[in-house]
């Protein structure tokens, strides 16, 4: 590989665009290497210890600011968990609010071995936006190119808007998470923006909600209706309630014992070879084992949907509003498989030959630099079903 490809990798890695994604694949044996080269750009990149702070550019193109912090020492033998911590007050025009946001959950670091980061939200594009999830996910990429961040133990917080954020995340892109903590804030007001909340989504990761009874934001009551509705459906959402308490988290040292909890048991699930997710449209969508969509030219925001599960040698698929999608499996045989797409006949089932392109789909969606060996499946759906 010429010199400069794990630089363009790591470049690439941190905020995708097409030009960079052609270079890379212009390389002379990209595929065979990749995993080399993703080891040489997270070399490249090893960040700096402390507090510290950079300006990044979205995929929307706008610059924000994002703040984090490491632990006093690291060692190069060890992984660390990682929480990306979404602040609130995302009405105004500053995109400087995640510089020192982290500090909200920095005593945490007296107790972890842990890296805290936060990214910048406003009014431009506030958290339940697509703007705002895409700086979340680069936020993450960033970290796990510039540190050894343990990519089963990365955790989405958030406070006020930031915990409205969670419920977004949550919705839309569950995959690389371990877990949600929402504080003071309120999931229901998605659906009052128009976005719809998808149980089958919701429920793939655990979410802790914590609220004041004395919110003048979010009244309690609101908020239970709320919670009430979640646990109806089959989310698993564990309530702390805190009836003297106000609007923000300012009481956060008596939660600190049941976060370091959390941290210890808390992991990003292992691999299930079995699909189930609702699509929000222009949202970065990151469901288990699916890699890339479609959408049909016709398909709408709540007509989107698969569910994929193996039986025996067989994957039993139900698709909806998709024209394609490509699924990731991991510690499948070799033997023949075969396919049933919306109960029509079995039909043989091939694996994609793994090129270059599936690697960096597969580094994309799981948000980490070195790819795992995974069979791949490209699922082709007539548009009339």
């Amino acid at each position: 590989m010429p010199p400069q490809a794990a630089s363009l990798y790591g470049r690439w890695f941190v905020n995708p665009s097409g030009a960079l994604y052609d270079s890379l694949l212009s390389f002379k044996d990209f595929a065979k290497k990749q995993d080399s080269l993703a080891r040489a750009a997270m070399r490249a990149n090893r960040g700096p210890l402390g507090a510290q702070k950079a300006v990044l550019v979205d995929t929307f193109g706008a610059s924000y600011t994002v703040g984090w912090k490491t632990p006093a020492a690291v060692r190069d033998d060890t992984l660390y968990p990682l929480i990306v911590y979404l602040h609130g007050g995302t009405g105004t025009e500053f995109s400087t609010k995640g510089e020192l946001a982290y500090d909200m959950l920095s005593a945490l670091g007296d107790t972890f071995n842990l890296f805290l980061a936060s990214p910048s939200a406003n009014r431009y594009a506030p958290w339940w936006s697509p703007a705002g999830m895409s700086r979340v996910l680069q936020t993450v990429r960033f970290m796990t190119l510039c540190y050894p961040i343990n990519s089963d133990k990365i955790f989405l917080a958030g406070v006020s808007d930031g915990a409205t954020g969670c419920y977004c995340a949550a919705n839309t892109m569950c995959d690389p998470f371990a877990g949600f903590i929402a504080v003071s804030g309120y999931g229901g007001m998605l659906a009052a923006m128009g976005m719809t909340l998808y149980p089958q989504n919701l429920m793939q990761r655990p979410i802790l909600n914590i609220n004041a009874g004395h919110d003048r934001i979010y009244p309690f009551e609101q908020v239970l209706r709320f919670l009430s509705w979640l646990e109806e459906n089959g989310v698993n959402v564990e309530h702390r309630e805190y009836p003297n308490e106000e609007h923000g988290f300012d009481y956060r040292p008596k939660e600190y014992g049941n976060l370091a909890t959390i941290l210890r048991t808390w992991s990003r699930p292992a691999a299930r070879n079995s699909v189930s997710w609702t699509f929000t449209p222009l949202f970065p969508n990151l469901p288990s084992n699916c890699i890339d969509w479609k959408l049909q030219n016709d398909a709408s925001a709540s007509s989107a949907e698969i569910t994929a599960f193996w039986e025996k040698d067989t994957l039993r698929a139900r698709v909806m509003g998709l024209s394609s999608a490509t699924l990731a499996f991991s510690g499948l045989s070799g033997a023949a498989k075969y396919v049933s797409i919306n109960n029509a006949p079995v039909r043989e089932l091939r694996p994609e030959r793994i090129n270059g392109q599936t690697l960096l789909a597969l580094a994309r969606h799981r948000l980490f630099p070195r790819v795992q060996s995974q069979t791949v499946y490209t699922l082709r759906i007539p548009l009339k079903q």
